[in-house]
Formats: structure tokens, sequence, C-alpha cells
């Protein structure tokens, strides 16, 4: 899904129109309740588009505290399913709010758009360095269905206020009925962004390379969790 208004169905139309009023004419408040609505609004236009969330947790626990999510969430699909599961400010690609009423609505809504020119990432390290955790794509809009490479520019503001890094893998799963969110080691900042960069592109690409396992069977044992997209419902933390 290239945008929230990609498949246009009464019920899509319905859900992006009522969001972009609340993002327009809403009070947002504190960060509590700006991160409130932006779940609530991603989990309407997924839950409109018939898509569940399907989380994987890690095998070893995130660190408290702030943190650099990196994912290759390059759509709007994959985005609105990464805020549903990680607590933290998204920063999105230019190229996915590409009119000035999208770039509007993004910012009022606290994200972060990331133009190419490298500014952004004085406003992230400033957020890092606050104790707010921040998400982005590393690797920039998907080209030909692809994540690009991940930049060390993308994640050298965890360097510059040492945070770790918390790779995550997003994919479809079931037909694109379900989005997978795999939340992967996190990796501690060092003090060279290139190697780190790698380090995460490595972590996410094993996840994406081994395929849609297909529907799955959980297990009591089985750390999988599926969650089904729908307003207000509670967030899992990692």
């Amino acid at each position: 899904m290239d945008s929230p208004t990609a498949t246009l169905t009464p019920a899509v139309a319905s859900t992006v129109a009522r969001t972009a009023v609340r993002a327009a004419t809403a009070s947002w408040g504190g960060d509590r309740r700006r991160r409130r609505l932006l779940v609530c609004t991603a989990a309407d236009i997924l839950c409109a588009q018939g898509v569940r969330v399907r989380v994987v947790s890690s095998a070893v626990a995130w660190p408290r505290g702030p943190r650099l999510v990196v994912a290759n969430a390059a759509g709007w699909l994959d985005v609105l399913a990464l805020a549903t599961v990680v607590p933290a400010t998204p920063v999105v690609d230019a190229a996915l709010v590409d009119t000035p009423l999208l770039r509007s609505l993004a910012r009022r809504g606290g994200l972060l758009v990331d133009d190419g020119s490298g500014a952004v990432r004085a406003e992230v390290t400033a957020l890092l360095r606050a104790g707010v955790s921040v998400a982005t794509d590393p690797g920039g809009a998907a080209t030909d269905g692809e994540p690009g490479r991940f930049r060390a520019r993308a994640v050298a503001a965890a360097v510059d206020a040492q945070v770790p890094v918390c790779p995550v893998a997003v994919r479809p799963a079931e037909g694109g009925r379900v989005v997978e969110v795999h939340l992967l080691p996190a990796l501690q900042p060092g003090t060279d962004a290139r190697p780190l960069a790698a380090l995460a592109e490595y972590a996410v690409a094993h996840v994406l390379e081994a395929g849609d396992p297909g529907p799955a069977r959980p297990t009591p044992a089985s750390r999988n969790r599926t969650v089904r997209a729908r307003p207000g419902y509670g967030r899992q933390r990692p």
C-alpha cells in the first residue's frame, strides 16, 4: 500500500476521511495523548483494510529507555503496523508524504519527515537524548518492492545519543492479510554508524529472506502473538 488511500473501498475511504478530520481538528495535547491517537488511527486504517498484525518477539528483551528502532517499513501499511506495536516517534520518508496536505497531517500527528537533507538527524538525536524512542526506515522508500540498503546516516543519531539500535523486520504473510512485525535483538551503538547500519540490515534481511511461513499454528509455548487491528486495542510492548 503506497498511501493510506491506495485501496478506496467504502470502509477505507470513510476511515481515511475520518482520520484526516481528526488530525486536522483534534487538540493533540501531550506526548502520551499524541501516541494514543496515532495508535488508534493506525489501527482504524488497518482494520478497514482487513489486515491483522502479528508480533514475533525477540528472544532477548530490548533494553529499557530510549532506543532507535530501525525497520524496513517503506510503505504506509508497514508504517501503520509498526506504529501499533512499537512505542516510538515515527520518521517517514518524504516520498510517502508527497503532498502538502499529507505532510501537514503527518507533522500534526507527531511524525518526522525525512527529506534526505540530513536535517532530521538533529531532531532524532534531540528526541533520543530527551528519553523519547524513535522509529525509522534506514533504507528509505522501497524501489520495485524491495527495501533500500540501510544508510549509515539514518542510524547515526543512535551513535550521537549513545542509545541502542533495535532492528525490526516487517513483512506480509498469508497473502497480505497479515503483517508480521519481528522484534530482533538490540545492538549497542558503538562509535561508528556504518557497521551498525550493516548489522541491523543483516538482521532484518535474515528474516525477510526466510519467506512467508504460511498460516501460523500457535501453541501455548509459542512466542508469536497475533493482534487483530481494531480501534483502541491494547498495545503490546516489546
